[in-house]
């Protein structure tokens, strides 16, 4: 006769969904963390478009308009800088002014001052860390105890 065996709940994948979360999680707080550092040091300017570098590749292999922005820094030079992101369409005319930030001592890290720019990777990695998190304690409170 065979004897039923107890089964154990299969601890291991709730784990290593934590252990993620969490490396998510440090992730997260470090970019967060480095965007406020950014936004404590830079200083305020006015940038004006002055065109856009047209880039190739990417998931969809079109071409993505990567806007480039002149400023002058506080201090009298003038700054060219391209955006890393990039899109389709080009939302800029000649000439529009928009507000950045920039590092100081590389005026060259400007970003917009924009939530999206500035805000959306570390608020995407901080929720998506403590989504996996959660959801592992969630599920491992379900578990049957010994």
């Amino acid at each position: 006769m065979f004897r039923s065996m107890p089964r154990k709940p299969f601890r291991l994948p709730l784990l290593v969904v934590a252990l993620i979360g969490v490396a998510i999680l440090g992730l997260g707080a470090y970019q967060t963390l480095d965007t406020i550092a950014f936004v404590v040091r830079a200083e305020h300017a006015e940038a004006r478009f002055t065109g856009a570098v047209a880039r190739t590749g990417g998931n969809h292999g079109g071409t993505f308009f990567h806007p480039t922005f002149e400023f002058v820094t506080s201090d009298g030079r003038t700054i060219d800088f391209t955006l890393s992101s990039g899109s389709t369409e080009q939302p800029y005319s000649a000439g529009d002014h928009v507000p950045i930030l920039y590092d100081p001592t590389r005026p060259q890290n400007a970003q917009l001052i924009s939530f999206i720019t500035l805000w959306l990777i570390p608020l995407v990695l901080d929720a998506a860390g403590a989504l996996f998190v959660s959801i592992a304690v969630f599920l491992w409170a379900k578990l049957p105890r010994r």
